[in-house]
């Protein structure tokens, strides 16, 4: 990532600070003021003008802050595979937030019961340039932690149904940023894998999620209407984490699964359930599969993996 950016971005953000620590200053001088002089009144004008200054710089630079900072989000977790996928920041259409994703951990067996050894046996010489994946940062560790080198990665951060069909966010030899649908064009894929949800869970129209799900598989079939597409279940999270979420938890998640489902058989694709191999006999992640309770770890992508190989 460019130094410049990063430095100016620094500067922004140490600017923002020190305006407000002045606001703060101000107002602590002018409250112990009033208390030693009740008629004396601070000067709302000056107060004014420092607080519209300080809103001013925010909006202009909100965006450059939260570009980088994710920017460096994709640059850490794709350290760890190949991929020509980077993050894109820009809002989506449906004015919706997404959740606040993390990069998949390399670290998270770590802390967690889960065991480092793996009886699943998957032959990932099945899953080779001629297979796309588009995804979130989940996505992003099935990749990782099975080795898939050589898979078209259409994974990143954050990732929606409606930005992947529009926005450019996969970068080509030359350093420009294309559409997947673009770069898609060009290779020869006979298989599409996606799994996206998570993200659009507190979309305030979830009915929009079904229309711009199915708009992407249009848009697929336009570039490769040869190829095989696989829509999978969203993985359902921790009992920990549902319980202590009123958007991202499994009851949401098994509506948006319902829409899923609704999608593939009106589009006549594949509906793969992925979380049948995932979860617990209450249908959750297990505690010990995740570290946040979201992102899975190894050994699970290893059955995540597993489960595509054997229903595809």
């Amino acid at each position: 990532m460019n130094n410049k950016k990063i430095k100016k971005t620094i500067f922004i953000i140490i600017l923002v600070i020190i305006i407000s620590l002045i606001i703060f200053t101000i107002y602590s001088i002018a409250n112990s003021n009033k208390e030693k002089n009740p008629n004396l009144e601070l000067n709302q004008n000056i107060i004014n003008e420092i607080e519209n200054l300080t809103q001013e710089v925010n909006e202009t630079n909100n965006t450059q802050i939260n570009e980088t900072a994710n920017e460096i989000l994709n640059n850490t977790s794709n350290n760890t595979v190949e991929t020509n996928v980077i993050e894109d920041t820009s809002q989506d259409e449906s004015n919706n937030q997404p959740a606040k994703e993390n990069p998949p951990d390399s670290n998270a067996n770590q802390g967690s019961s889960e065991s480092n050894n793996s009886d699943v046996s998957v032959n990932t010489g099945e899953f080779d340039s001629t297979v796309a994946f588009i995804g979130d940062s989940r996505t992003q560790g099935l990749i990782m932690y099975n080795g898939l080198k050589y898979v078209q990665d259409y994974s990143y951060i954050g990732l929606m149904v409606d930005t992947a069909v529009t926005k450019k966010f996969v970068k080509t030899d030359n350093g420009n940023k294309i559409t997947l649908l673009e770069d898609m064009k060009n290779k020869n894929i006979k298989k599409v894998y996606i799994m996206l949800g998570v993200n659009e869970l507190g979309w305030s129209y979830p009915q929009v999620f079904k229309v711009k799900y199915g708009e992407l598989i249009d848009e697929i079939r336009k570039v490769k209407p040869d190829c095989q597409i696989y829509l999978q279940s969203i993985i359902p999270v921790t009992k920990s984490k549902s319980n202590s979420d009123s958007i991202y938890n499994n009851t949401n998640i098994a509506k948006f699964n319902e829409y899923i489902k609704q999608v593939a058989n009106e589009k006549g694709v594949h509906y793969l359930n992925v979380k049948s191999v995932l979860v617990d006999s209450e249908g959750n992640l297990p505690e010990n599969a995740s570290t946040d309770g979201i992102h899975v770890g190894k050994t699970y992508c290893q059955k995540w993996l597993k489960y595509l190989e054997d229903n595809s």
